[in-house]
């Protein structure tokens, strides 16, 4: 084999997995600036075809005959792997792994807003494909719902806790895709009356025969008595018959690296014990001389920490934002073009949501937005607004997504797919913690919000594992994260079964990831000593996109240290 032979193919495999990828994701497909002509389901038979796919990439990867990549191809190579890795392991869980809990369903909405909420009718073909989309989610529904009944004849339902957020879940979703697909006048404007009546009749008769049956069949498998008698009490992965091996396997698929959950577990327990010690110090600079207990019960009775409208809730995010945005320089050699906004999570979604998610610039709307959660405001501390935005917005995620996104030195799959969660929410954590440095969290409220914020994250480390590997009940989880989280109780129900029904393994990534980047800093600084600069460090994480760690260590080695 030729000496660059070897990125010729790995450079050829990243093109053949972005095409791929391109024609079925209608998210990649709008940032791109394209047609979206398919929304994905969640068959069985969809997700063979991934697998076999990546697969194949696998095999190609392996017939490299042991020739080493160099430099960024080293890099790129390593993401196709995990990446297709993923894949197959997804294949291996399809049957236990959920698909009507409230995280599974956030493409629906997803589709409504960013697909078919912003579809814009500007050819006379459009009217035609805006309808076959909308036949498209309701196909997607049905899928939904058959994957439903197949894991019930295989014995996975989801847990008894959830059902009732399930249901809720899916009959928000089906008023609001209702409503949401319908078409203003308006935006028929550019197509003629003939046309405009077509589409207006065909979007209803698909709504009313198609979209909202779909729905509804899926909410009478959920209401069904034999669903509901069979469903499991009990949560967490362990329950199901082959859930532990699945639960290690989300935990690889989550972590990108082999992570052992019980080492995660130990971890988590040392963590909250530090941080409970930190917070207890701040307390007493508050004056405040009570147990800690005491303590948040006077936080939710908080006036300073509690915001009266939506409205309200952004302003404080905002105001965060304004003391950081002078400081960045001093941390950042480069800073993402694309500019970061809020804005509030769609309603039908936010009861099955703890917090909100970062939306990614798209070339039809090129600013990168935190979609808060705007509801049960009375319930929802404000304690860690500082460190929960520089979390999702900056330096957070959109400086690794929007940059990456940016970077034109990355294959366009590097650019543009972020399948690595410990990374991702990894790097926003640290990120975060960034405002300890940057004097963010110089007020005693901030500090301890952030605090509390590094303890919910520990704490997952142990309720995720626990409530999984069949250690905890959710009693027992309840009652550890009640100690170890500032969250109401509406709040704490919501993340357990976050947990234990809906993303198992996936919580993890957040501290986990934290203490990869942490440790990673510290090594580097260390070896380097008076010759450290942190900019360099941070343009070596964020100039080369997500990566898996494995590969993200190689790649400060090799650019900070010429190995």
């Amino acid at each position: 084999m030729r000496t660059d032979e070897p990125g010729r193919e790995i450079g050829r495999l990243a093109a053949c997995y972005w095409e791929f990828l391109l024609e079925r994701d209608p998210m990649l497909r709008l940032r791109q600036g394209l047609p979206v002509e398919t929304l994905p389901g969640a068959s069985a038979d969809e997700a063979e075809e991934r697998a076999r796919f990546a697969a194949g990439v696998l095999e190609r990867l392996r017939a490299l005959d042991g020739a080493e990549p160099a430099g960024a191809d080293a890099d790129t190579a390593a993401f196709v792997e995990a990446l297709a890795e993923q894949e197959v392991r997804a294949r291996s869980c399809y049957w236990l792994t959920p698909a009507a809990t409230p995280y599974r369903l956030f493409p629906l909405s997803l589709y409504g807003d960013a697909v078919l909420g912003a579809f814009r009718f500007t050819e006379r073909g459009d009217g035609e494909r805006y309808v076959g989309l909308v036949r498209e989610l309701a196909g997607v529904v049905g899928t939904i719902g058959d994957k439903v009944v197949g894991q019930a004849a295989r014995g996975f339902r989801i847990q008894a806790p959830a059902l009732a957020g399930a249901r809720t879940t899916v009959a928000g979703l089906r008023d609001s895709l209702a409503r949401r697909v319908e078409v203003e006048d308006g935006r028929l404007d550019r197509l003629g009356p003939v046309v405009r009546g077509r589409v207006r009749e065909g979007v209803g008769r698909l709504v009313e025969r198609e979209l909202v049956p779909a729905f509804d069949r899926l909410l009478a498998v959920l209401d069904d008595p034999s669903y509901l008698r069979a469903a499991p009490e009990a949560v967490g992965w362990a329950r199901y018959e082959g859930g532990e091996e699945a639960y290690r396997e989300f935990v690889r698929i989550h972590t990108a690296d082999d992570v052992v959950p019980e080492r995660l577990h130990e971890v988590g327990l040392v963590h909250c014990r530090e941080l409970a010690e930190r917070m207890r110090a701040v307390r007493a600079v508050l004056g405040f001389r009570g147990t800690e207990g005491e303590f948040h019960d006077r936080l939710r009775a908080e006036p300073r920490l509690h915001a009266g409208t939506p409205e309200e809730v952004e302003a404080r995010y905002r105001h965060h934002l304004d003391r950081l945005a002078p400081l960045l320089p001093r941390w950042f050699a480069a800073l993402p073009a694309a500019p970061y906004g809020l804005a509030r999570l769609d309603p039908a979604l936010e009861a099955g949501m703890t917090f909100g998610y970062y939306e990614q610039p798209t070339a039809t709307d090129p600013v990168g937005r935190y979609r808060y959660n705007g509801s049960d405001l009375a319930q929802r501390s404000l304690l860690g607004a500082a460190s929960l935005i520089y979390h999702e917005l900056a330096p957070g995620h959109h400086f690794h997504l929007a940059r990456q996104a940016e970077n034109e030195a990355l294959p366009e799959l590097r650019r543009e797919v972020a399948p690595f969660d410990a990374f991702n929410e990894g790097w926003a954590e640290y990120a975060a913690g960034l405002g300890w440095e940057m004097g963010l969290y110089d007020g005693p409220w901030d500090a301890y919000g952030r605090l509390a914020q590094e303890r919910f994250t520990a704490q997952r480390l142990v309720v995720d594992t626990g409530l999984n590997l069949g250690t905890m009940t959710l009693d027992q989880a309840r009652a550890f994260m009640w100690a170890h989280s500032t969250e109401s109780d509406g709040q704490i129900a919501s993340d357990l079964l976050r947990y234990s029904t809906d993303l198992p393994g996936q919580a993890l990534t957040y501290r986990a990831g934290y203490l990869e980047f942490d440790e990673l800093r510290a090594r580097t600084a260390a070896r380097q000593g008076r010759d450290f600069d942190v900019r360099a460090f941070h343009d070596v994480l964020l100039g080369g996109g997500g990566l898996p760690f494995p590969a993200l260590r190689r790649r400060v080695v090799r650019e900070l240290f010429r190995e």
